[in-house]
């Protein structure tokens, strides 16, 4: 596989690209959905402000990542969880539909999604807390993965109907500004991905350009 890039979808082609996506891992792969287009009513009714950004290698889209700024409509989670005090202390965002086609998982290209969406969100919307509605693990609580980032459960897991045969799910929050200050401490060191999302914070807070290479596709 050639080096991945990454771009916010801006065309019809791109757009039409996110649908893809979604047949091939909510429909055909996971069986989550029974179209690709069920979630006009439901998550898409966001879509006038959100951003879907995209991993490519060459001309086919590997996986996409669904970024949702905060506006007077809201965020999907307000649906499951109060965010008034939150909302209160800073600027908000939300990722959905993370995903990648089951023939390249594994390579991290996931992992390089949500490093994407993370700076584009802090760099574009001065975002200082993420939200994300996750499927819970084994145990009924957040993935090990988003734990390490610094996400923490909002609310007890809940079955989210919109998706057919799902796990629960469970609304995450991260505070950017406190993991990235973990991140340069000792303590924060050996946390390989808490130095992934947050070695550059300073560069992509105060909005340079920061270019990634994803792990596994050099």
């Amino acid at each position: 596989m050639s080096t991945v890039n990454f771009r916010v979808a801006r065309t019809p082609a791109e757009r039409a690209d996110v649908l893809r996506l979604r047949d091939a891992v909510y429909v055909q792969d996971q069986g989550r959905l029974a179209d690709a287009t069920d979630t006009a009513e439901t998550f898409d009714r966001f879509d006038a402000h959100a951003e879907y950004i995209l991993a490519y290698d060459g001309d086919q889209a590997l996986g996409t990542v669904k970024i949702v700024p905060d506006s007077a409509a809201g965020l999907p989670c307000d649906d499951v969880v109060d965010l008034t005090a939150l909302r209160a202390r800073g600027r908000l965002v939300e990722f959905g539909h993370l995903m990648t086609l089951p023939q390249v998982r594994g390579q991290e290209i996931g992992m390089s999604l949500m490093r994407q969406g993370l700076v584009h969100s802090v760099a574009v919307h001065g975002a200082t807390h993420v939200l994300g509605d996750f499927f819970v693990d084994d145990g009924g609580g957040l993935r090990g993965f988003y734990r390490a980032i610094g996400f923490v459960a909002m609310h007890e897991p809940y079955e989210d109907v919109r998706f057919q045969g799902a796990p629960l799910s469970l609304v995450g929050m991260l505070d950017v500004r406190a993991a990235a200050a973990l991140a340069g401490t000792a303590a924060g060191a050996d946390n390989r991905l808490l130095q992934y999302f947050f070695h550059d914070y300073d560069d992509y807070a105060k909005g340079r350009q920061v270019v990634d290479t994803p792990s596994g596709t050099r």
